[in-house]
This record gives structure tokens, C-alpha cells and sequence, in this order.
């Protein structure tokens, strides 16, 4: 856990330095009153959005469309892009099945070579109402500084297979370290039908 070091900026301060961006990725298979809600949350944080999608996201920031077949690796590919087209310095990466509180765009990662995850997160089933507070490294909330990250997702995508979700956490392909930080407000991350990884969460699908 990030302990004494942590440095937040005002979202204003943030903008005006060009220092944060987002990189939205999705496969477009989301619940779409879910995605709505968490891209319209986004924008009201008020960073450059890069978002790269299967389908057209009309006013959501820079809209790159990839037009393959969704898999673990066109993931990674569309992080690359984002990553690669973000003019930012400090990007968080967001998916769109989680709703992010403000707090969460506070943070500054305090070194560059060193991917920092958010761990302040509900994982929220959307049919049940059923939820656990789960403080677990997750790609979702993930942020660290655009060169640092681009050099994972360029060896991922070599990599034309699963090699894990986590910089940092998962070792072998890139072999910085990782570090945990909590936001004064939680994320939640919805559980759905569509979900990549819901089988982490089974015991939140049953009614």
C-alpha cells in the first residue's frame, strides 16, 4: 500500500498541466444503460477521454473504433491505442462496468516506473443487489504514468495470448512493481451477464 507518499492534484490543476487522461476501452457488450451512466460519470471528470471501441461512441472524447472480433488480446491491443493516442502523461485506464467516484482521478502516481491500483472498490451484482468489498488489484483501477504502461500492453500484445489482467501483478512480461492506494470514495464495479471476468464473482450471480 502507497503509505506517506501519495500527492493529489485538483482536478482543475490536473487539466490545466495536461498532466491526466482516461483510456476507455470496451467491447461493447455492456448493458448499455451501465455503460451510459459510467461514460456520462467520465465526463464529468472533466480529463481528455481516449476511448477505443467495436462500436461508434459519439461525443466521448477521441472515439477510436477497432473493428476485430473482441478477445483477451484485442483488449490489450485497444489499450495500446488509447494509450498510444493520449496526449496525457498519467493516464487511468476505465472500463465501462465501472461506475468511478471523482476521488479515484485524484491521485498521482509518485513514481514512474511503479503501476499503482485503487483497491477501493464494491463489486455489485446488478440483477441481486448483492455486494462484497473487494480490495484486490484490478486492470479497472489501475494508473500510472503513459510510457510505463505502453511498454506492458506493447509486450502483451506480442504475447497473442493470456498472460493476466494485471501490470505489475502478473510478472513475466514486463517487471516493474506494483503498489495499492485507496481513494477516499469507493468504485463499484457491476457484475453483469456480459462481464470478461465474472467468473471471479460467481457467488454474486445467484439470485
Amino acid at each position: 500500500m502507497v503509505s506517506g507518499r501519495i500527492k493529489t492534484w485538483s482536478i482543475q490543476d490536473a487539466v490545466e498541466m495536461g498532466l491526466k487522461g482516461i483510456v476507455y476501452y470496451t467491447d461493447n457488450k455492456c448493458d448499455e444503460r451501465i455503460a451510459e451512466a459510467v461514460r456520462n460519470r467520465l465526463i464529468e471528470i472533466g480529463y481528455p477521454i481516449v476511448s477505443v471501441s467495436h462500436k461508434p461512441l459519439p461525443d466521448f472524447g477521441l472515439n477510436i473504433l477497432l473493428d476485430m472480433e473482441p478477445s483477451i488480446v484485442v483488449m490489450f491491443m485497444q489499450i495500446l491505442i488509447g494509450l498510444e493516442a493520449s496526449k496525457s502523461d498519467v493516464i487511468f485506464l476505465a472500463e465501462h462496468d465501472v461506475l468511478y467516484h471523482p476521488t479515484h482521478f485524484s491521485f498521482v502516481p509518485p513514481e514512474k516506473t511503479v503501476f499503482y491500483y485503487n483497491v477501493n472498490t464494491w463489486v455489485i451484482n446488478a440483477k441481486t443487489g448483492k455486494g462484497i468489498f473487494h480490495n484486490q488489484p484490478q486492470a479497472s483501477g489501475l494508473c500510472a504514468y503513459k510510457s510505463l504502461l505502453i511498454d506492458h500492453y506493447r509486450e502483451c500484445v506480442k504475447s497473442t495470448g493470456y498472460i493476466g489482467f494485471e501490470p505489475g501483478i502478473t510478472r513475466g512480461i514486463t517487471n516493474y512493481k506494483a503498489e495499492t492506494w485507496m481513494s477516499e470514495c469507493p468504485n463499484i464495479d457491476i457484475r453483469h451477464a456480459n462481464n470478461l471476468t465474472s467468473g471471479r464473482f460467481m457467488e454474486l450471480t445467484n439470485d
